[in-house]
C-alpha cells in the first residue's frame, strides 16, 4: 500500500496471529475485521490501477494522494483518512504503539576488571565495555557471591540508561544485570548469577526483545525513565524461563548470536 501510494516504506505487508485472528499490519497501523482479511490492501487489489482504496466521501484516492500532496503529509492524510473509513466500514483500526520493554536499553558488554567497594562488602565495582569511549563504572550488589577475578572477562548484559548515581560513595553508570532466587520469610538473597550474553555476540550491541503486537523502538532517555519510572514499570516481569533464558514475560532477550541466559538459575527473578 505504501508503495502503491509512494509513501514512506516501513515494510512489506506483515503477518501476525493476535488473539488467534489474521492480522495485517500497514504503515503502522493494524487493520482487522473478523477473520477476514482485509482485501482492499492485498498485492492483489492493488494491481488493480482502477480500483478506489478509499471512499469517495473521504475524498482520498490512490490517483489523488499520489499526485497532490507533498510525501509527509501524504502519508499523514492517507492514513488518518483511511482510518476513518475502515472504521465506519466496522474494521478495527489502531496504532501499533512501542513497547515498554524496548524503552528501556540493554547492552552487551563485558568486564575488564573489578574489585571490591572501599566502604562496602556487598558491592562490587566494575569497569565495562558497552562500544562506549570508555568502560562504564558500574556497582552491582554480587560481593557475597563472587570474588572480584571471578567475573573479569565475562560477557554480560547491562541496563545503560539509567541516571548515574552513587552507590555508598562510588559513582556508578548503569546496572549489571543478574538472576537471583530468594528464600525464608524474610526473602534473603540465596542464589545469584550473571546474566549472560553469548561470547559471539558484539561489544555493545542492543539486546532486542520482540514483544507480540509491538514495535521495538529507541530507548528512552535517562532522564526519562527516571521521571516516567520505565524500569520499575517492566521489573516485575523480568525473569529466566525453565530453560534459563532471559525473557520480559515471554519474550527473549535476543542478540545476533542467541538469548541471553543464566542457566543455573532457571525460573528465577532477573534484576
Amino acid at each position: 500500500l505504501c508503495s502503491k501510494l509512494a509513501l514512506p516504506m516501513l515494510d512489506a505487508l506483515t503477518m501476525n496471529q493476535v488473539v488467534s485472528r489474521p492480522l495485517v499490519v500497514v504503515n503502522d497501523l493494524h487493520l482487522r475485521r473478523g477473520s477476514t482479511l482485509i482485501s482492499a490492501v492485498t498485492p492483489k487489489a492493488l494491481a488493480n490501477t482502477s480500483r478506489k482504496l478509499f471512499s469517495a466521501a473521504s475524498h482520498v484516492r490512490r490517483e489523488g494522494v499520489q499526485s497532490g500532496l507533498t510525501a509527509g503529509f501524504k502519508s499523514c492524510l492517507a492514513v488518518l483518512a483511511g482510518a476513518r473509513v475502515l472504521r465506519s466500514r466496522g474494521y478495527s483500526v489502531r496504532r501499533r504503539g512501542q513497547s515498554d520493554i524496548s524503552q528501556i536499553d540493554f547492552r552487551v558488554g563485558e568486564i575488564k576488571s573489578c574489585e571490591k567497594h572501599p566502604e562496602s562488602d556487598k558491592l562490587l565495582v566494575e569497569q565495562i565495555d558497552i562500544g562506549e569511549e570508555a568502560p562504564r563504572q558500574i556497582c552491582s550488589g554480587i560481593g557475597k557471591f563472587f570474588d572480584p577475578e571471578q567475573v573479569v572477562g565475562k560477557r554480560v548484559v547491562i541496563v545503560s540508561n539509567l541516571k548515574a548515581r552513587k552507590m555508598a560513595g562510588t559513582a556508578s553508570e548503569g546496572m549489571l544485570l543478574c538472576a537471583s532466587k530468594r528464600e525464608g520469610e524474610e526473602e534473603e538473597l540465596s542464589a545469584l548469577n550473571l546474566v549472560e550474553a553469548p561470547e559471539d555476540a558484539p561489544i555493545g550491541e542492543r539486546v532486542v526483545v520482540e514483544v507480540a503486537d509491538e514495535e521495538h523502538g529507541d530507548a528512552a532517555t535517562p532522564n526519562k525513565v527516571g521521571k516516567k519510572k520505565l524500569y520499575e514499570k517492566v521489573a516485575p516481569e523480568l525473569k529466566t524461563n525453565g530453560e534459563g533464558t532471559v525473557c520480559f514475560k515471554d519474550s527473549p532477550f535476543m542478540t545476533s548470536a542467541g538469548p541471553c541466559t543464566a542457566k543455573e538459575l532457571p525460573d528465577s527473578t532477573v534484576s
